[in-house]
């Protein structure tokens, strides 16, 4: 999958009702030219994933397109996204991360995530997303860079500070470990 093909995977998923917007608001919504839309869309409706009911565009086989565009992400585009590794400064603040203020336009994801919204997990891997730079991590007195850190730092690429939850369940599917696994496919039927 391409990176256009991505992002407007992305869009639609969030929003049942985004398959029915115009080309144009779904290439806007997307952040891709409305060539890269419409050719997208074409794929989507040959591959039997998009149909027209009559009244408005619908997709189809939503779970299956789910598990392809995390497959996708965690291969192809979430590499791209990397902008590195941090680490706790000591143990203690790792015991404590919960309490990390993270600055604005950072958001937790994966295993952070589903720790701080359901407490289903503890977390061995934190995930982070940043609109900016990842030195605002330094600024929280908690974290610090090394390459050998528990903490993975990627740019975000979506409109709002909070991770999506799609990209939470990629993210738990992209460690390989069985019980981030288990949580994301129970988080998959919320998606």
């Amino acid at each position: 999958m391409q990176k256009t093909e991505l992002l407007i995977l992305f869009y639609l998923l969030q929003d049942k009702e985004n398959a029915g917007k115009t080309l144009r608001q779904i290439a806007t919504g997307a952040g891709v030219s409305l060539g890269s839309a419409n050719n997208s869309m074409k794929k989507l409706a040959e591959q039997g994933f998009l149909i027209d009911n009559g009244k408005k565009k619908v997709l189809r086989k939503r779970q299956t397109l789910i598990d392809r565009w995390a497959a996708a992400y965690a291969e192809s585009f979430r590499p791209k996204q990397f902008v590195g590794k941090f680490t706790f400064l000591t143990p203690g603040v790792r015991e404590m991360w919960k309490e990390i203020a993270l600055p604005a336009n950072l958001a937790w994801s994966g295993e952070a995530a589903v720790a701080l919204q359901y407490g289903t997990i503890i977390p061995v891997r934190w995930d982070i997303y940043t609109a900016d730079t990842a030195d605002a991590l330094i600024a929280t007195a908690r974290m610090i860079p090394s390459p050998k850190g528990e903490i993975f730092v990627f740019k975000r690429f979506w409109h709002t500070v909070e991770t999506p939850l799609i990209v939470i369940y990629a993210d738990l599917l992209a460690t390989g470990d069985d019980r981030c696994r288990e949580i994301a496919e129970q988080l998959k039927p919320m998606i």
